[in-house]
């Protein structure tokens, strides 16, 4: 494990921002966090003594008697807090000046800088949560959408972890029915049978929440979409379009947009990432246009959904050449639109008539683009079980995998060939978990945390 993961230090680090603000807070951990902090609380006799949950109004001074900084002291008691040890959080003011003084004057008292995850690493280690939860952590703090916030919270609340402890009563169940069978010879007990239905059924609730993979990842890190096309297609106004405001600059002279520009953008809940692009077309003799238009190549094979926009004024001729390129780098991926239907003319089969001047067409271009995202799938509840980390995902059919084999060979093959199946389907869901963890992933995962958490 990592070397800076001594759960026997008391750790300091901030738990909001760096930036000014009103308030920040500082967050401290350990058996010892109490006393420490009372040396450099102007209170410290009310510190020592205070029961968990309460709230102190003091100053910092650092060790020379100067103040430091006003503050409120909130103590937490183990295991009533967030890591299971006793605990300290800082409310102070929220200037970067003001943080950094009172971090240097925390360890001058004693106190560890924390490492990135490790609050949430100690939750883990004194069992206040278990790794499906601490992911949700990190995942919540990341979310882009309240959508996204809502299924990080389920799995923090423990919907995943639900399906899986009821995985683990049936494979231990079972197990236990295997032993017996292992340890007494036939003449000593009766036949134990082993049941195969409570283990199909657990391996179905399993195989449902690999199926959320794909919803997961979508709603967490969300999907690239790129609005590529001619230039003076309205790319630009469509992009403005879904971001509700004035992003592109907006112009009747070809080649306006030399670069991408992209943004963020919350569609029903699933995180985008919009780019507008150069214009397509192969007659620039512009140097700085033309490295704009390899860019918008390559950014759209780089994308999970590419919106051909097609110039609802142009010939036949343009729109058959615009096809042909967009199935040369997006087939597959494409959705098509046929910008300025506000003009009247009718479009294509197969393409979306908008007006990005007027809106028309809109809301059923951000219904196409939801359908495609989702790829078939339905819109999840906000407290559904939903997975979306690739190590979930693989023990997960790790285990699926080992209750099928036992379900299939149940009346078939040997109790010890059973057990084994069961074995190897139990520490599948003990990683999961994390009761049974190499120290290696644990290291990977709590230092993608942010600090202070």
């Amino acid at each position: 494990m990592n070397d800076a993961y001594h759960i026997d230090d008391s750790i300091a680090a901030p738990a909001t921002a760096r930036g000014r603000g009103a308030v920040a807070v500082i967050r401290t951990s350990g058996s010892e966090c109490v006393e420490m902090v009372s040396r450099v609380f102007s209170r410290p006799d009310v510190l020592l003594k205070s029961k968990g949950y309460r709230v102190h109004y003091g100053w910092i001074n650092d060790f020379s008697g100067k103040p430091v900084d006003e503050v409120l002291v909130t103590v937490f008691r183990a295991p009533a807090s967030y890591t299971g040890e006793d605990s300290v959080e800082i409310s102070c003011h929220g200037g970067p000046a003001v943080v950094d003084r009172i971090l240097q004057v925390l360890k001058d008292a004693g106190f560890r800088s924390a490492s990135p995850g490790e609050f949430t690493f100690r939750a883990f280690s004194n069992g206040k949560m278990d790794l499906t939860r601490a992911e949700a952590v990190r995942e919540i703090i990341d979310s882009r959408t309240e959508k996204a916030r809502a299924l990080a919270l389920s799995r923090l609340s423990g919907a995943v972890s639900a399906v899986i402890d009821e995985a683990k009563d049936a494979v231990r169940h079972q197990a236990a029915a295997a032993a017996l069978a292992l340890d007494y010879a036939e003449d000593e007990t009766e036949d134990v049978p082993l049941e195969a239905e409570g283990i199909r059924k657990a391996s179905l609730s399993l195989k449902a929440l690999i199926g959320t993979w794909h919803t997961g990842r979508l709603f967490r890190d969300g999907l690239r979409v790129t609005l590529a096309g001619p230039a003076n297609a309205g790319k630009s106004s469509l992009f403005n379009l879904f971001l509700r405001e004035e992003r592109s600059i907006v112009a009747e002279v070809p080649g306006t947009t030399r670069d991408w520009v992209e943004a963020w953008l919350n569609l029903d809940g699933i995180p985008l990432l919009l780019a507008d692009t150069a214009g397509l077309r192969s007659d620039t003799a512009d140097q700085v246009e033309a490295e704009g238009i390899r860019r918008t190549r390559r950014l759209i094979e780089a994308s999970d959904i590419v919106v051909l926009v097609a110039d609802g004024s142009g010939s036949l001729t343009q729109l058959a050449l615009l096809e042909q390129e967009g199935r040369q780098l997006a087939e597959g991926k494409l959705l098509r639109v046929w910008n300025k239907a506000d003009l009247g003319n009718t479009p294509p089969e197969g393409w979306i008539p908008v007006s990005a001047l007027n809106g028309q067409g809109f809301k059923a271009l951000e219904k196409a683009v939801r359908d495609m995202a989702l790829s078939g799938e339905s819109m999840p509840d906000d407290g559904a079980p939903v997975i979306d980390s690739m190590r979930q995902k693989n023990l997960l059919e790790q285990a699926a995998a080992a209750m099928d084999r036992f379900a299939e060979g149940v009346g078939r093959v040997s109790p010890d060939l059973l057990a084994e199946d069961l074995r190897d389907a139990l520490d599948a869901l003990g990683e999961l978990t994390g009761e049974v963890t190499r120290e290696d992933i644990l290291e990977t995962l709590f230092s993608e945390f942010c600090v202070g958490k």
